[in-house]
């Protein structure tokens, strides 16, 4: 019978054994061996924020550590992004990526990233939105919004920045009409001020204002998708009302540029993973009314890189300036 034999090799008093015949050491713990960070790019009570926690925590639960969320609202969303690129790449700082806040906000304003400073880990959630006003508002279509739009008054709009603006910017551009933009930290913020009449009309997800709706607090005017909500299917769109505009947002999520290989790999993995699974899509489309994106890294980058071509031209299309 053969016997292997341990070989013990020294350096300056470090024992190293192994055995001769092709022993395997131990490997290093993989990653990720702490907390993972999340940042996000509006405040704490909006759909934003309750889409991330539950991604957080499903995302934690698959790579076996804490995500922590990290709200860090401000300057329409680019604070958080210039955070993010900031940040130590090492895996274990991450962030929302929002398609409007880096193909449009980036081109509209001087903004303290580039798009080479992130790695795409991946799609997260695809958003609807519609737009509400106050019950007692003369405002009860898009129709009576052009036209309040046109007189002195003017409208004012309650937003968190890009894309949610978008629809008004066009507005603005097609009817000549005054359209001025109240920005507000999280979406549930904007849907208050439209709720006590601080601002004429705002446009955010369903989430936001579908119970308020219902209860009479609030009023649907439209929907600013391509399509109908589903929890508001009687009320047409923008276009059905006779403007061919609309909306849709994606959100993804990136690390810092140089973030090393393996990382990387894991957190792809995980991301995508996570947005595929029943738990969250059900979740998305139960609570929010939106639906997953479950791109991956290379789709995702490939979208962003498109949009900012679309977006250039709809800057200069329009006239739109910060």
């Amino acid at each position: 019978m053969h016997i292997r034999r341990a070989t013990v090799i020294r350096f300056t008093g470090i024992v190293l054994a192994g055995l001769s015949a092709g022993s395997v050491y131990p490997q290093a713990p993989s990653f990720p061996q702490r907390t993972v960070s999340l940042s996000v790019p509006y405040g704490a009570g909006g759909s934003t924020d309750g889409i991330a926690r539950k991604f957080a925590s499903l995302l934690g639960s698959e790579l076996k550590q804490t995500v922590v969320v990290l709200n860090q609202p401000g300057a329409s969303g680019t604070l958080q992004l210039g955070n993010l690129a900031r940040a130590r790449p090492d895996g274990y700082t991450i962030g929302f990526y929002s398609y409007s806040t880096v193909t449009f906000t980036s081109q509209l304003m001087k903004v303290p990233y580039k798009r080479e400073d992130f790695e795409l880990l991946g799609g997260v959630a695809e958003f609807s939105y519609g737009l509400v006003a106050h019950p007692d508002s003369p405002i009860n279509n898009v129709a009576d919004l052009v036209k309040q739009a046109k007189s002195p008054k003017g409208v004012f709009y309650g937003v968190t920045g890009a894309p949610n603006n978008f629809p008004f910017l066009q507005l603005q551009k097609i009817t000549g009409g005054r359209f001025d933009q109240v920005t507000y930290k999280s979406s549930a913020e904007s849907v208050t001020a439209a709720m006590g009449r601080q601002v004429d009309v705002a446009l955010q997800g369903p989430s936001e204002y579908a119970e308020l709706v219902r209860a009479g607090k609030l009023k649907f005017i439209a929907s600013a998708s391509d399509f109908r909500l589903p929890w508001f299917p009687d009320v047409p769109t923008l276009r059905e009302q006779g403007y061919d505009i609309g909306i849709s947002g994606v959100i993804g999520v990136a690390a810092p540029k140089d973030i090393p290989p393996e990382p990387r790999r894991i957190l792809e993995a995980a991301v995508h993973k996570v947005v595929a699974g029943r738990e969250y899509r059900d979740f998305l489309a139960n609570e929010y009314g939106i639906k997953a994106y479950p791109a991956t890294a290379p789709e995702f980058a490939s979208f962003i890189e498109a949009g900012f071509g679309r977006m250039r031209d709809m800057i200069k299309t329009y006239n739109i300036q910060n």
